[in-house]
Parts: C-alpha cells; sequence; structure tokens
C-alpha cells in the first residue's frame, strides 16, 4: 500500500540518498589509511614527539630516556615530580605521550591519569613501575589506562609508546569521522523530512482512526478506575476486620495474662499463709504458745501484701483496658529485691533456704514498679523452688551501658539443655516439679519474658544439671 504511493520523484529520492551512503562508506575507509600515514610521518618519524616522564627517582628516570633513545625514538621529554610540576607540564610543555610511576611520595599514577583525562583526554597515558602487580595492571587497564611495563622490562617501552601513539591518533580520526557522521545524518534528517510530508496525507486518513482508538481507550481507563475502586473499598473493609480482629486478640491475650499474673503474684504470699497457719494449729494443739507470735505475725505481713497486691492488679487491668500496660518510674532496686525477699521469706524458710541481696545500694532502674515485682518474684520463687533444703539464693546487679542487668543465682538441681530451651516457650508451658515434690504450671516464666521485652530489656539463663541456676535480666538504669 505505501510503495503504491511513492511517485517516480520519491524512488529517485531515495536513489540518491542510498548513492550517498555508499560513498561516505568508502570516504571513511579512504580516511583511515590516510589518518594512518598521517600517523607514521607526523608522530613515529617526527623529531618533535613531547614525552612527559611522572618519576620522583632521578636514576629511574635516567634509564627510560637512555632506554628511548637507545630505541632510536627521536623525542624531547621533561621529568616532573609533584602534582603542581605535572599539571603546569600539561599545560605549557603539552606532551604527545605521559609515563608515569605507579606510587611517589605526595602522588600517584591513577590520580595524575585522573587529571589528565580532564585535560586533555587523547594523550596517552603509559605506567612504568617495578611494583605494580598484573591483576592490578589489567584493572588499570580496564579503567582507561592506556598500558603498563616494568621497570626491569623497558626494552618493550618504544613499542608500547608507538602503538599507544597510533591508537591515539585513530581515534582523533575516529572522532573526525563521527563528526562528518553527524553531519551527514544531519542530511538524513532533512531528508526524512521531506518523507514525512509526503505521508502527511496518509496521516490526516488515519486521524479518524486514531480518535475512535483513543474514545476506546477512555471507556477503558474509566472502567479500570471504577475496578481499582472498588477492590480499593473491599481491601479497606478487610483491612478494618483484620484490626478488629487483632483487637480481640489483643484483649483476650491481655485477659489471660491479667488472669495469670493473679494466679502467680498470689500464691506466694498464699502460701506463707497457708505454712504459718498450719504451724499455728498444730502448736495450738500441743499447747506450744511460745511460737505462735512470729507465726501470727507472718499471717498478718502476708495478708497485708495480698491486699496490696490486689489493689495493684486491680490498676494494672485498668491500664490494660486503657492500652498503657507499661508506667516506667525511678525504682531503688535493693529496695524492690527486699520487698520481694519479704514475700517469699517463708517459702525460703520452709526449706531452710537462705535469701541473699547483694545489689549495690546506689543502682536505681526505671520500671514499671508491678511488673518489676512479678518478674522478681517468678525468678525467684522458681530458685526457691528447685533449690534444695539448706540452699541459697542471691540476687546480684551491674550496670551495663545504659541498661541495668540483674542476677538471680541459685544452689539448685540445675536443668538440662532441652529444659533451657522450653524455659521461656509461650506455645507448650514447661514445667519441672520441684525439690519438695513443689508443683507448676510453667507460666511464670513465660510472664517474666514477656514483661523484660516491655521494658526493652533481654532474657537469659545458665545452667547445669547439679550447679544451680543463674536468671539474668536487663531493664532500663536510671
Amino acid at each position: 500500500m505505501f510503495q503504491k504511493i511513492l511517485t517516480k520523484s520519491t524512488r529517485s529520492f531515495f536513489h540518491k540518498i542510498n548513492y550517498g551512503i555508499s560513498g561516505f562508506m568508502i570516504y571513511k575507509k579512504g580516511l583511515k589509511q590516510f589518518a594512518f600515514r598521517r600517523f607514521l610521518n607526523k608522530k613515529i618519524m617526527s623529531p618533535n614527539l613531547k614525552i612527559l616522564i611522572l618519576e620522583d627517582n632521578q636514576s629511574d628516570a635516567d634509564l627510560i630516556d637512555h632506554e628511548l633513545k637507545k630505541s632510536e625514538l627521536s623525542f624531547s621529554s621533561e621529568i616532573v615530580q609533584t602534582r603542581e610540576e605535572y599539571e603546569n607540564a600539561l599545560q605549557n610543555f603539552n606532551p604527545d605521550i605521559i609515563l608515569s610511576d605507579y606510587s611517589l611520595p605526595a602522588f600517584d599514577a591513577v590520580t595524575a591519569f585522573h587529571i589528565k583525562q580532564n585535560k586533555c583526554r587523547h594523550i596517552p597515558f603509559i605506567i612504568v613501575s617495578g611494583v605494580i602487580g598484573e591483576e592490578n595492571a589489567v584493572e588499570l587497564i580496564k579503567n582507561g589506562i592506556t598500558d603498563y611495563t616494568l621497570k626491569d622490562k623497558l626494552f618493550t617501552l618504544s613499542p608500547k609508546i608507538n602503538r599507544a601513539l597510533k591508537d591515539a591518533e585513530e581515534r582523533k580520526e575516529r572522532e573526525i569521522i563521527t563528526e562528518k557522521l553527524k553531519i551527514q545524518t544531519t542530511e538524513l534528517i532533512i531528508a526524512n523530512k521531506e518523507l514525512a510530508l509526503q505521508n502527511k496525507e496518509k496521516e490526516k486518513q488515519a486521524a479518524d482512526l486514531i480518535i475512535l482508538t483513543e474514545a476506546l481507550k477512555t471507556q477503558k481507563e474509566a472502567l479500570r478506575k471504577a475496578n481499582d475502586e472498588l477492590e480499593k473499598r473491599v481491601s479497606e473493609r478487610t483491612s478494618e476486620l483484620e484490626n478488629l480482629n487483632h483487637e480481640l486478640k489483643d484483649l483476650n491475650v491481655s485477659k489471660d495474662k491479667f488472669l495469670s499474673v493473679i494466679s502467680h503474684d498470689l500464691r506466694n504470699p498464699l502460701t506463707a499463709l497457708l505454712i504459718a497457719s498450719d504451724q499455728v494449729s498444730r502448736d495450738t494443739e500441743n499447747h506450744i504458745f511460745d511460737n505462735i507470735q512470729p507465726f501470727a505475725k507472718i499471717i498478718h505481713s502476708s495478708t497485708q501484701n495480698i491486699l496490696q497486691q490486689l489493689n495493684e492488679l486491680v490498676e494494672w487491668a485498668k491500664m490494660q483496658q486503657e492500652k498503657t500496660t507499661l508506667n516506667p518510674e525511678k525504682l531503688h532496686l535493693v529496695s524492690s529485691v527486699d520487698r520481694s525477699f519479704e514475700l517469699l521469706k517463708a517459702n525460703a524458710t520452709q526449706k531452710n533456704i537462705t535469701l541473699e541481696n547483694k545489689v549495690p545500694p546506689d543502682i536505681y532502674v526505671k520500671a514499671d514498679s508491678l511488673m518489676l515485682r512479678s518478674i522478681l518474684q517468678n525468678i525467684v520463687t522458681n530458685s526457691i523452688k528447685y533449690t534444695p533444703q539448706g540452699g541459697l539464693v542471691s540476687v546480684i546487679a551491674k550496670h551495663i551501658d545504659k541498661m541495668v542487668e540483674v542476677c538471680i543465682i541459685d544452689s539448685g538441681i540445675g536443668m538440662d539443655a532441652e529444659a533451657k530451651e522450653n524455659l521461656f516457650t509461650k506455645s507448650n508451658f514447661y514445667s519441672l516439679t520441684g525439690t519438695n515434690n513443689e508443683a507448676g504450671s510453667g507460666l511464670g516464666l513465660t510472664l517474666v519474658k514477656d514483661f523484660v521485652t516491655q521494658h526493652g530489656g533481654t532474657l537469659s539463663v545458665e545452667s547445669e544439671i547439679k550447679k544451680g541456676t543463674c536468671i539474668s535480666f536487663t531493664v532500663p538504669g536510671n
């Protein structure tokens, strides 16, 4: 169809273009041959070849100069050592080629090469060095360095200079050819515009088809936008439902944690009450009235602690409902440990276990008081539980950067690798029977891990069978 609309003059026009391109290719080939001959006459045979030598060792520079003269190369040279001398020589000496040592005290060949590239990129650049490795040399050539030669093989320098000068001259001639090609391209563009005028009529005929196509595209785009809007609404609704589901799960988790805190935090004082009340009952039956008063004090103290814990747990439940689970404040760590020991004294006394608070008195932490007490009580309770009669449970602490590390160490039965691995598992609560057959749910340390994590801290355990256990956690210092 297109060939039918071509006129006789158009075919003649294309014939002229093809003839011009063929003539240009013949011209290009001849120009290359001419460039090579000109290179031989102008550079290699010319007594005006200028060589700039960048070398800080005068002996090495003299050797290079001697080797070049021995090769019957006609040239004049200038030797420089510093960057300032090098830049001045580039401008004033106007070298045809540069020979550079690889490294100088305050200068190097790579820097010299980049300076040369910015000012006169056509000048060949050859590295003459005794320290450059072959792999390094190959990498430099990949990055634009013309060539390299070793100082102990200076006999290869003259051929490399000739080849480098030839390549540089050919590059210049290629640029001349490229410039001429640009001129020819411009002429072809003008010819193409003339051809475009002939196609204008055909474009007018296609205009109606384009308008119809655009109308179809508009309808298709409107349909796509409607579909995107529908998908967006579905996605937003799905996201809302997922958020509601997550909130429901969080509420259930908070509820479970609250119940867990109640069951664990109140177990210790209730145990103390049971022990004390049992002792009071037996002493009363045996008419040992002198021993009643200490246990009565324990019952009174434990009851007060239960009431205090109940009040704090109610406040903690309110915090859960308001989504504020952490209320950090400045706490005196040694006092916090003393309060936890007070609540657990009866448990330890029953097994004749010594509770030792070795926390330095100058350490303060920034933590939620309820969570910190729960952390300490759960870990110390476990230590008492798994420590035999007459054992020792100690608490120590130290600063580590901006955190405080608290370590609870016991002389208990220890644990194997499997027990350590399951110690803080949420999905499968892990618990062992204590040395006095004490039972446990395995949930306490899971709460400990959660509370420590909320403080931005870490939790770790070291233990060996029959060698005791050390459980450490970190909280922010103050």
